[in-house]
C-alpha cells in the first residue's frame, strides 16, 4: 500500500491504528513490517513539535527512535529484527495508551450528561423545535489538502457563523458539535446538531442542505457533508420508531426521547476509535450552546 500521498492527519491515523492493532494482536508480523516500512518516513516528515499526539502515536515515535536513533528516515529499512524489537518495545506503553482511552471515555460520559440536560431543557421550554443533524467532513479526493491546523481554523470560523445566528442559522435556539477522526481512513469530521425555533423554521431537509452548502463554501470547496434529512433516511428511522430529527413536539414523549437519543450520538464513550489522533494546543473537540441566557424568553433572571 503506498503511503506517500497521505497527509498529516491520515499518516498519524494510520500509525495510531497500527500501534493499537499490534497491542490487540490483530495484525500479522509481516503486515506490521510492511506498514512500518510504509509509514515511518512520512510520519517522521510530518512530525510537528507544536502539535499534540495520541498516546499510540507517541508510543510509535518513542519506540522507533529508540531503535533507529538519528538515522535519516528515508534510509531506514524495517527488517525482521528491527520489527521484532519495535513490537516488543510497544508493550512498555500499553498502560499509557489504556489510561488515555479511559480518560477519553470518562470525558465523553461527562459531555453526554451535559448534552442530555441541555436538550431536555430546550425541549421542555419550547412547544416545538426543529432538530437538524448533519456531518461536516472533507471530500476524499481533496482531504490530503487539509491539515489539523486547517480543520481547526475551518471549525472556528464555522462556529462563529453559528453564533452570529444569521442566514441559515437564524432562529437557532440550540446547538452542539463534536470533532472526530476516523481510523485507517483518518477522515476529520464534525457531527453537528442544530436546534431551531419550530414556530419559525419547518423545512428541515432544505435547511440541512443550506447548512451543508455553507460549509462547502466556507472551506473553499474542500468540504462536503452528509445530511440525515433525505426522505429515505428519515423513513427508515420512522419505520423503527426512532426518528429523532425534524420537528419535535414537547407534548410527544416519543419524539422527545428519540431527539435526545439522536443528540447523544455526538458523545458516545465507546467511540474511542473515533478520537482525534493529533490536535493543536487548546483545540476543543466538543461544545454546546448555553441554555440559560438573558435572551431566552420565559426564564427567571440570572442571579448575579
Amino acid at each position: 500500500m503506498p503511503y506517500s500521498h497521505l497527509n498529516q492527519p491520515l499518516v498519524v491515523a494510520n500509525v495510531h491504528s497500527l500501534v493499537t492493532d499490534i497491542l490487540a494482536n490483530t495484525i500479522s508480523f509481516n503486515e506490521t513490517m510492511d506498514k512500518l516500512n510504509g509509514l515511518y518516513d512520512p510520519f517522521m516528515n510530518h512530525i510537528n513539535t507544536e502539535l499534540f499526539y495520541s498516546q499510540p502515536a507517541l508510543a510509535f515515535l518513542s519506540s522507533t527512535q529508540a531503535i533507529v536513533g538519528d538515522t535519516y528516515p528515508k534510509n531506514v529499512i524495517w527488517d525482521h529484527d528491527k520489527t521484532k524489537c519495535f513490537i516488543k518495545m510497544l508493550s512498555c506503553y500499553k498502560n499509557d495508551i489504556e489510561r488515555e482511552r479511559i480518560t477519553f471515555s470518562y470525558q465523553e460520559s461527562q459531555n453526554q450528561k451535559q448534552l442530555e440536560d441541555y436538550v431536555h431543557n430546550l425541549t421542555n421550554h419550547y412547544s416545538r423545535l426543529l432538530f437538524i443533524r448533519i456531518d461536516l467532513k472533507y471530500a476524499k479526493e481533496t482531504s490530503h489538502h487539509v491539515s489539523i491546523e486547517g480543520f481547526d481554523c475551518h471549525m472556528r470560523k464555522f462556529r462563529e457563523l453559528i453564533s452570529n445566528k444569521k442566514t441559515c442559522f437564524e432562529y437557532l435556539q440550540g446547538n452542539a458539535w463534536a470533532l472526530e477522526q476516523g481510523g485507517i481512513e483518518g477522515g476529520l469530521h464534525c457531527h453537528l446538531l442544530l436546534i431551531y425555533d419550530g414556530s419559525q423554521k419547518q423545512r428541515d431537509r432544505y435547511l440541512a442542505r443550506e447548512v451543508g452548502e455553507k460549509w462547502k463554501m466556507m472551506t473553499g470547496g474542500l468540504g462536503e457533508y452528509y445530511s440525515y434529512h433525505d426522505a429515505e433516511t428519515k423513513q427508515q428511522y420512522e419505520q423503527y420508531g426512532k426518528l429523532g430529527i425534524g420537528m419535535i413536539h414537547r407534548d410527544n414523549p416519543r419524539e422527545v426521547e428519540n431527539a435526545v437519543t439522536s443528540a447523544l450520538y455526538l458523545t458516545k464513550p465507546s467511540k474511542h476509535e473515533q478520537q482525534l489522533k493529533l490536535w493543536v494546543p487548546n483545540m476543543r473537540t466538543f461544545g454546546r450552546g448555553i441554555y440559560r441566557t438573558p435572551k431566552r424568553r420565559g426564564l427567571s433572571p440570572i442571579a448575579k
